[in-house]
């Protein structure tokens, strides 16, 4: 009974999920084709509906179902949830390193765009709406509910093909950046990335912290070129996409091997 309730948990939020964003998109999509959505005012219009439409949908499914089962009253509730952190210093250090890599990846495999970085790091919070608030429902709610079922890789690498599926329409949006994105890289980056992101909220139980390394990798696509998002999957990329994971799995052993050897050292005392 317990299972049947967990399974229909997730077909519930991925139901709502997917038929907010895909039905936003639709009418981006029609709009685009009819000629209605054109111009400045057209051009805003699309990215006010994908950015809190569309991009919204994961929380909004979130909260949905939360408020369904009374976990939730309000806002308050929802923010205190996203900002819940076991342990902040903890937190913070293991972001860092986190979002530190992600930057090595990128400064490995891209091309600076050679715009101030200063102004980058003003956008961070609009990249926490355009995107980090996602992670509410992919890290935040999905995968633990797939760790109750699957092993923690099988449950992120189911997450990250379907938080990659999931942004299907944006390429016949015409004015979205998924346009002139190559899908299987797409999709390839959204595994591995969602794998370190997965990796990142078992360490920290945070989901702000999956919120701001999420926005910084959508930042850092602003920060450098994206041939490996336009271009189809090479050996090159696999590999440095690959180390991200492998430098992610290092800081993961390291961390549980410092918590047993104060766990011991406790014991003794």
């Amino acid at each position: 009974m317990y299972k049947n309730k967990e399974q229909n948990g997730i077909l519930q939020y991925l139901m709502l999920t997917f038929l907010i964003a895909w039905g936003t998109e639709a009418v981006i999509i029609a709009g685009e084709r009819l000629g209605i959505l054109k111009g400045a005012a057209g051009t805003a219009l699309i990215f006010l509906l994908i950015g809190f439409g569309a991009g919204f949908a994961p929380a909004y499914a979130v909260c949905i179902l939360l408020k369904k089962q009374g976990k939730v009253k309000g806002f308050k509730d929802i923010f205190r949830l996203i900002l819940h952190t076991p342990n902040i210093k903890q937190a913070i250090w293991i972001t860092a390193i986190f979002l530190a890599s992600q930057l090595l990846v990128n400064a490995a495999s891209e091309e600076y765009t050679g715009n101030p970085w200063y102004l980058f790091i003003l956008l961070l919070p609009v990249m926490v709406i355009g995107g980090g608030v996602e992670e509410l429902g992919w890290r935040g709610f999905l995968q633990p509910q797939l760790e109750k079922r699957f092993p923690f890789t099988l449950s992120a690498l189911i997450t990250g093909v379907i938080w990659g599926c999931w942004h299907l329409p944006l390429w016949f949006v015409q004015s979205s950046n998924q346009s002139v994105m190559n899908f299987p890289s797409f999709l390839l980056y959204c595994i591995t990335f969602g794998f370190v992101l997965g990796l990142l909220y078992r360490l920290t139980k945070s989901i702000f912290a999956c919120v701001l390394l999420h926005a910084w990798g959508n930042l850092l696509q602003g920060m450098f070129t994206r041939s490996a998002l336009t271009q189809p999957v090479s050996i090159k990329m696999a590999a440095l996409w690959g180390s991200e994971i492998l430098m992610a799995i290092i800081v993961s052993m390291l961390i549980t091997r410092l918590k047993r050897e104060r766990t011991i050292i406790n014991t003794h005392k």
